[in-house]
């Protein structure tokens, strides 16, 4: 009976490192994004929660080409810049006014700030990232 319920427990915390590995979601926490643009703090992994308020073109750099907006986050009234990898992941079909939450890097910049390494990392250096928009993941 002892080995059933290890074997439950291990299928449970299997389960959960599973979904962490595969991007699940983490909490969105814009109070502390907020604080890193106050601190000038870059190369955070955050979460943030917010409204698509501008759509950008498409920018090609030596790591690929990338999906651009900017949110405004749902606490606060600051903006960031949203850099999606679409050489990596799948282009995320955004309009503006979407609700989306955005899982990523942070880097500061006197504008507010953008989020990248909103995707998986095929090389397994960094950790993944995802953009939720209209109930489906982008990563």
């Amino acid at each position: 009976m002892r080995r059933l319920a290890d074997r439950g427990a291990l299928a449970v915390l299997l389960s959960a490192v599973w979904l962490a590995a595969c991007g699940a979601s983490a909490q969105p926490d814009d109070t502390a994004i907020v604080d890193d643009f106050h601190n000038h703090q870059s190369n955070v992994e955050v979460t943030a929660d917010g409204t698509v308020v501008r759509l950008l073109a498409d920018r090609t750099s030596s790591t690929g080409t990338h999906e651009q907006f900017i949110i405004k986050l749902s606490s606060g009234d600051l903006t960031i810049e949203v850099e999606h990898n679409i050489s990596i992941a799948k282009r995320v079909p955004v309009q503006e006014g979407d609700h989306v939450i955005i899982h990523g890097e942070y880097v500061w910049n006197v504008q507010g700030g953008l989020i990248h390494f909103t995707h998986h990392d095929p090389q397994g250096t960094h950790e993944g990232g995802y953009i939720l928009d209209g109930g489906t993941t982008y990563d």
